[in-house]
C-alpha cells in the first residue's frame, strides 16, 4: 500500500496517477523555472526512483504541459543562473540530477512513452529521447536556445541522437535553432504526430498496447539497440564539461545579452 500511495502524487512539477499497470505522469507548466530550487527538483527525481523500484507498473506515460515557453524557459534559466551567488554549485547540482535522470530512464525496466505539445526546448526533447516512444501534436515546434548561446543541450541529446541519426546528422540537428514536428517525424526523432486534442488519447492507446509479451520485447530491444549505460555516462560527463566551460566564459555572457536583445520578453 505504501508503494501505491507513493506512486500517486500531485505537486508543483507534475501529477501521477495509476491506471492498472500503467502510471500516467502529467507535467505542469514552467518546469524549468523551478530549476534553481533544488528541493523541488529532488521531488521529481525521488519520484522517478520510486517508479524504478516498483513492480506495480510496467508502462509509464509522460504527458507534457501545453503551457511551455520553449527556448524562453532555457533563456530564463541561464539568466537566473548567472545572477546567482551559487552559480557553479547550482549548475553542477542540476547537471548531476539530470545525469541521474537520463541514466535511470535509459535503464528503467518499464516501457516509457513521452507525449508532448507546443514549444519544446531541446532540454525537454533530450529528456524525451530517453523514452521508448515519442508522440507530439501537430502544432509542436522544437526550440534550441542552447545553439543560439553557443553551447549544447543537456540531458543526453547528443548520445541518443547520434545513435538514432548517426553522428553527422546529429551534429547538424543540434545546430538547428528550431524545427517542426514534421521535420522531427521525418528524421525519426518522434514516432507519431496527432491533433493536439487527441494527444493524450493517442498516448494512452499506445501505452495499452505494451502488455506482455510486448513489454519484454521492447525492453530487450532497448538493451540491444539503444542504451549502453557506460557510454551514456561518459557522454553525460562530456556534456557537463562542455557546458561548464561555456557558461563560465565571458563569451557566454555576451551571447546571453545578444540573444536577450533580439528576443525581448513578451515579444
Amino acid at each position: 500500500m505504501e508503494s501505491t500511495t507513493s506512486l500517486v502524487t500531485d505537486n508543483e512539477f507534475f501529477t501521477a496517477q495509476r491506471r492498472d499497470s500503467m502510471l500516467i505522469v502529467r507535467g505542469k507548466p514552467h518546469f524549468t523555472r523551478h530549476a534553481g530550487d533544488l528541493k523541488k527538483i529532488d521531488t521529481f527525481f525521488d519520484h522517478l526512483e520510486i517508479i524504478a523500484r516498483t513492480d506495480e507498473v510496467n508502462v509509464v506515460t509522460f504527458i507534457g504541459s501545453p503551457e511551455k515557453s520553449g527556448g524562453d524557459d532555457t533563456m530564463e534559466f541561464f539568466e537566473s543562473l548567472v545572477c546567482s551567488r551559487r552559480e557553479d554549485y547550482l549548475l553542477q547540482r542540476l547537471l548531476n540530477l539530470v545525469n541521474s535522470y537520463a541514466i535511470t530512464m535509459a535503464g528503467l525496466n518499464k516501457v516509457t512513452i513521452n507525449a508532448d505539445t507546443g514549444r519544446i526546448s531541446l532540454f525537454h526533447l533530450s529528456m524525451a529521447l530517453a523514452c521508448d516512444y515519442r508522440i507530439v501534436s501537430e502544432n509542436t515546434v522544437f526550440e534550441n536556445t542552447f545553439a543560439e548561446l553557443g553551447t549544447i543541450p543537456k540531458g543526453g541529446g547528443g548520445y541518443f541522437l547520434s545513435r538514432m541519426l548517426g553522428s553527422g546528422k546529429a551534429a547538424e540537428v543540434l545546430q538547428w535553432p528550431r524545427f517542426s514536428a514534421e521535420e522531427a517525424l521525418t528524421l525519426g526523432i518522434v514516432d507519431k504526430i496527432v491533433p493536439q486534442a487527441k494527444l493524450e488519447e493517442a498516448a494512452l492507446t499506445i501505452a495499452d498496447y505494451y502488455q506482455e509479451p510486448q513489454v519484454a520485447t521492447m525492453l530487450a530491444l532497448r538493451k540491444l539497440l539503444k542504451s549502453d549505460l557506460n557510454e551514456l555516462r561518459r557522454s553525460l560527463e562530456i556534456e557537463d564539461m562542455l557546458l561548464l566551460n561555456r557558461v563560465n566564459s565571458p563569451a557566454f555572457r555576451t551571447a546571453l545579452e545578444a540573444r536577450r536583445a533580439t528576443h525581448p520578453k513578451g515579444a
